[in-house]
């Protein structure tokens, strides 16, 4: 038991003492790689040593930036801001020039009928067919409002081509309680409601015979002024007074020296409006020589003589014109139905013959009219209504006594040229653009009015007519 004892240490002690030895002893070298195959070397070329090779540049590395201060940031943010600005001003203004500038406009679409329409043309080649589709109206207005200033054209374009309607330069008052506006161009002439009234608000398809009659395009060219102040109104201006479509003979050049005064003054108090109109003036009524000769053969030998020849000559005659009128308009909201609107206008006119040229004055050719409208407008909800207007017109309704021809010739006119009509018809409100009407008219006229061989077609006056209309607006 004591020799295994002993045995096994001693095996012990010689293992311990071999570890040191074993730890000692240097480890075997590793295995030689084998050489790599060298490069041929250029002709004349000096092999490169390792001394001779460059070592590569450091890197590039930025300085850390200081972190950004609260000031530096504040004011990086008041740069962003104020680039903002700019492009907002910038849009401002631009959106304030658009908005100052307004578009409006409307066309009616029609289709007329008339009794006393006929196919064919008469003897001179003009057409007696009004029986038709037609553009009526086609107006554009540009309207801009400035500094103290207002810019204002309208334009018609229909199948016949597109004309000046009208054209403003204005003067607006913004420091007095007077609405004060002074206006040079071409406009309506201040007179009555029907003439100022726009063709577009109007229930009936054209303007009552008197108007059309004594305000022929209801416009004309010169200065106008208009002031208001609570319940008054107040118009007047001063033009050329041959209006835009101009003299017969001259065209739109009014050989007239003397300019025409119109004034218009009345009040509006909501549910009633009036008002009272005149106009002052001269006109020269020229009539103008045809282009065929009138020959003679008086002694019947087949040889045209110079003494047989008549040339009828021009003629120019002067005439003081004055027109008077006065025009009135009731509203009233009956309950459960809806708006009334009653109106009505008297026109009084007279052209009386003057010396000219040493032609002395003739008083048969003194010209004395009258003639009056009265309107009726009944809504029924929002969407229908019901307009109906009676209107006359007698363009000469009595002569100076006499005998002569010319007398004679002017009573027997007076006698037949009175003229009567009442239209009446629905209204369709379709929306707040679109609205639809059928206005059926009846006049009544002496039968001499009526077609006839020694009339042209457009001064033929029907017994009936009617007219559908389409009309579009913005």
């Amino acid at each position: 038991m004591k020799t295994t004892t002993t045995t096994t240490a001693l095996t012990l002690l010689s293992l311990f003492s071999a570890v040191p030895a074993l730890a000692q002893q240097p480890a075997p070298p590793p295995a030689a790689a084998p050489p790599a195959a060298a490069a041929p070397a250029a002709p004349d070329a000096t092999p490169a040593t390792t001394a001779d090779v460059p070592p590569p540049p450091p890197p590039d590395v930025a300085p850390a930036a200081p972190p950004a201060t609260a000031e530096d940031r504040i004011n990086e943010l008041e740069q962003k801001v104020e680039g903002l600005n700019e492009s907002l001003l910038e849009t401002k203004s631009t959106a304030s020039s658009l908005a100052k500038l307004k578009f409006s406009g409307y066309i009616q679409g029609r289709y007329d009928w008339r009794n006393d329409s006929v196919s064919g043309v008469d003897a001179a080649g003009r057409p007696s067919n009004f029986n038709r589709f037609e553009v009526r109206r086609g107006r554009l207005k540009a309207t801009y409002s400035g500094d103290h200033a207002e810019y204002m054209l309208q334009i018609d374009a229909t199948g016949d081509g597109v004309i000046l309607k009208d054209a403003e330069a204005t003067f607006v008052d913004t420091w007095t309680p007077f609405g004060i506006r002074v206006t040079m161009g071409q406009f309506k002439v201040p007179f009555g409601y029907e003439i100022l009234q726009s063709s577009g608000d109007r229930e009936m398809p054209e303007r009552a015979r008197v108007i059309r009659a004594l305000f022929p395009g209801e416009r004309d060219r010169g200065a106008r002024l208009t002031a208001r102040y609570e319940w008054f109104r107040f118009m007047a201006a001063l033009v050329n007074g041959n209006f835009t479509q101009g003299d017969p003979v001259y065209g739109t050049l009014d050989q007239n020296r003397y300019m025409n005064p119109y004034f218009h003054v009345g009040g509006d108090f909501d549910f009633l409006v009036f008002n009272l109109s005149a106009e002052f003036g001269e006109q020269l009524a020229s009539s103008v020589a045809p282009s065929t000769l009138t020959i003679t053969d008086a002694n019947m030998d087949g040889i045209v003589q110079t003494t047989e020849v008549a040339v009828p000559a021009t003629t120019t005659r002067r005439f003081g014109i004055y027109r008077l009128g006065a025009d009135a308009q009731f509203y009233y909201d009956i309950p459960g139905v809806g708006g009334l609107a009653l109106k009505g206008e008297v026109v009084l006119s007279k052209d009386t013959n003057k010396d000219y040229l040493g032609v002395a004055a003739d008083p048969c050719r003194d010209v004395k009219g009258f003639g009056w409208i009265l309107t009726g407008v009944q809504n029924i909800g929002d969407f229908f209504a019901v307009a109906a207007r009676l209107d006359s017109w007698n363009p000469n309704r009595d002569v100076a006594a006499g005998t002569s021809s010319t007398c004679t010739s002017a009573a027997t006119k007076a006698a037949t040229d009175k003229i009567t009509t009442l239209g009446i018809g629905p209204l369709f409100f379709i929306s707040g653009n679109l609205k639809l009407s059928g206005i059926y008219e009846h006049l009544w006229h002496n039968a001499v009015l009526s077609a006839a061989p020694t009339l042209a077609p457009s001064a033929w006056v029907p017994n009936d007519q009617f007219t559908l209309q389409l009309q579009a607006k913005f």
